[in-house]
């Protein structure tokens, strides 16, 4: 089952969008998870700290549908998009567990923000990512 990859300019209801679907699908009993992706980026450095890391990683890999809200407006890591997001949409695929995403870029802009150099290498891996969120989602403009 794939999720949505909504994009588009600022205050065009992506986020509402969502959110009312995260409402509608919580009170039926399904388990979601939605969390504005700058702010969940901040959560993950510092569960390093406290040693949560995993814990919250797992979290998000098992929950019955996650929605990452503004992804692409972090700023970039590739710790977070190698060892943190990579592993999150890998295992969600694998599952196949209905993704959910919001940007202000369109997927393949994404991908670009998410390179950060012109190695091939580092092409490779933001491609992996992308490859990932066409998998779990279908994109619409708003």
């Amino acid at each position: 089952v794939k999720g949505l990859y909504l994009y588009g300019e600022y205050q065009k209801g992506k986020t509402y969008s969502i959110a009312a679907l995260a409402n509608e699908l919580s009170k039926r009993g399904v388990k979601v998870i939605i969390a504005y992706f700058p702010d969940l980026v901040r959560e993950f450095k510092s569960s390093i700290g406290d040693h949560t890391l995993e814990a919250l990683i797992s979290k998000l890999k098992q929950i019955e549908i996650l929605m990452l809200d503004d992804i692409g407006g972090e700023n970039q890591s590739v710790w977070i998009r190698d060892e943190v997001l990579g592993p999150i949409l890998q295992h969600r695929l694998l599952d196949e567990k209905p993704t959910f995403f919001t940007s202000n870029v369109s997927q393949k802009s994404l991908m670009a923000l998410m390179t950060t150099n012109s190695q091939k290498a580092e092409q490779m891996k933001a491609a992996r990512i992308d490859a990932r969120i066409q998998s779990l989602s279908d994109e619409y403009k708003m």
